[in-house]
């Protein structure tokens, strides 16, 4: 069970670690321009072929939830592990 909700806590880390006030803004950015390449139906490998089309932007997207705290600053790291 442990691992199952390792993603969830990921998603809320990212979800705090965006709206807080000292978050620097091209993290946000970054943020952003992920999300958006993910909704966007302009790809690397278009979403017409089956499966590979999509594992870009699964690609990108899990990326973002691993890499997300090497963007934050140290205090703000520290907020977030202090608050889960």
């Amino acid at each position: 069970m442990g691992k199952r909700w390792l993603i969830w806590r990921r998603v809320r880390r990212l979800y705090l670690g965006f709206r807080h006030p000292a978050t620097p803004w091209w993290a946000r950015g970054l943020v952003i321009l992920i999300f958006l390449y993910g909704i966007s139906p302009v790809d690397l490998i278009p979403d017409v072929v089956p499966l590979l089309g999509w594992l870009d932007d699964v690609t990108l997207l899990l990326v973002l939830l691993w890499g997300w705290d090497k963007c934050l600053p140290a205090h703000v790291s520290a907020a977030l592990d202090k608050r889960d």
